[in-house]
């Protein structure tokens, strides 16, 4: 998932995508007997371990399914499945994230699940906040693997040593202010930053948004801020990096969402914002000696929410689409799935699964149902799906940040500069 590379997927997937649109046709399940199908991913080495034993157990059960699975880290599996879906050599389950999946159905890249759904695909036990979330122009076309909401990763060590206090009992909760003043306390002792800096990523400035009675996205697809709006928001944040509060930039520059790059994870910080999705990644990184707390806010809405981490969706052009959906209803639904896929794609999307899982959970798969079950009352519903250009917007958002940190530019020319080109991409 690597910052270049990431780019360079962004750039490639309206291209490709648009040649793989004329070549999209019906797929179905051709003939009998055994079928092969392909099931890609990203993610870390904690969810392909899990992933792949459930695949195993899926096929136990269908031996007439042979499933191929194949994964990697964000930015090389955007590229490859962006130059095989345009080669007509695309896998039939796939995975996207908010990002994504709007570009891909766009170009007519992945099946209607609509007509699948109360059948083959049951999906009376998902939320319908998490049904949203795989919608486009109110079409089905993926369905979330799971549940997360935002959260805040910290090893208690750095912070008990500076007496400073942390939020994690059911109810607690903390201001901007008090989250910086802990985080200074922790950069201030010498010896990391008290935070990753979270200004490269547009996921964190939406919750910010939120909090402001604002959104990242208006329900048409358009801005929903102002290049004011993000300068308070990039501002408060350079206040905490003159005190190392957040991390410095010749760290945050090296940040794209990986586990194995994360700064708390490499000895750069003290915590990190993250979704709780990616907690079994970070406890299998670093140790079991972390904790999970909120995301700050100065008002009542807390800005986090309930949203699919990463959605499962099946290709058009599959010539085993009915596989496919049995595949994915598996992962969905099955019980033992559920246990074996633990909290690798946040908790279980469906509520009796997830229930199950939760309460046989340990370690990592038991922090995340804990806390959960301790902030419920502070997430909302899902923000909604990103509309068609949000690839190439978060893309921007993360490479003017870094011009910003850099001192490249002022912060007023940057946000201006990211509203500019937003709407650019937005086509707005």
């Amino acid at each position: 998932m690597g910052r270049v590379s990431r780019r360079s997927a962004a750039g490639l997937l309206v291209g490709l995508l648009t040649a793989t649109a004329a070549l999209s046709g019906c797929g179905g399940d051709q003939g009998d007997g055994p079928v092969t199908l392909r099931f890609v991913w990203w993610g870390n080495e904690d969810r392909a371990e899990v992933t792949k034993a459930a695949v195993e157990e899926f096929q136990r059960r269908n031996p007439d399914i042979r499933v191929e699975t194949e994964y990697s880290g964000y930015d090389a599996y955007f590229q490859k499945l962006s130059t095989q879906v345009a080669g007509g050599a695309g896998p039939d389950l796939l995975q996207l994230d908010r990002a994504t999946l709007g570009e891909y159905a766009g170009r007519n890249v992945l099946a209607e699940l609509d007509e699948y759904a109360g059948g083959p695909l049951r999906l009376d036990r998902i939320p319908a906040n998490l049904l949203e979330g795989g919608k486009v122009d109110g079409k089905q076309y993926a369905v979330a693997a799971g549940a997360t909401t935002q959260v805040l990763v910290f090893d208690p060590t750095h912070f008990e040593a500076v007496g400073a206090e942390v939020p994690t009992a059911p109810g607690e909760k903390w201001t901007w202010a008090e989250f910086a003043e802990a985080m200074g306390r922790v950069g201030a002792a010498g010896t990391v930053a008290g935070t990753t800096d979270f200004g490269w990523a547009i996921d964190w400035f939406e919750v910010w948004l939120r909090q402001h009675d604002k959104q990242l996205y208006t329900p048409e697809g358009e801005l929903g801020f102002t290049a004011e709006d993000l300068a308070g928001y990039w501002e408060m944040i350079g206040a905490m990096r003159a005190g190392k509060g957040v991390s410095a930039a010749e760290v945050t520059t090296k940040m794209d969402g990986s586990v194995q790059n994360s700064g708390i994870v490499t000895g750069q910080s003290a915590s990190e914002i993250g979704y709780d999705s990616t907690a079994t990644g970070y406890f299998g990184a670093f140790g079991p000696n972390l904790r999970l707390a909120p995301v700050p806010s100065d008002v009542a809405e807390s800005g986090m929410a309930a949203l699919p981490p990463v959605s499962f969706a099946v290709a058009r052009r599959s010539e085993h689409r009915e596989a496919a959906v049995k595949l994915l209803d598996f992962l969905l639904n099955d019980p033992e799935a559920g246990k074996l896929l633990g909290a690798s794609r946040g908790v279980p999307p469906n509520e009796d699964v997830r229930a199950q899982v939760c309460a046989g959970s340990t370690e990592a798969s038991k922090a995340v149902c804990d806390y959960e079950q301790a902030q419920q009352d502070k997430i909302g519903p899902a923000f909604g799906a990103w509309p068609t250009g949000s690839s190439a917007v978060k893309r921007d958002f993360q490479r003017t940040y870094d011009d910003v940190i850099f001192n490249r530019v002022g912060v007023a020319e940057a946000a201006a500069r990211v509203v500019q080109d937003a709407e650019t991409s937005l086509g707005s």
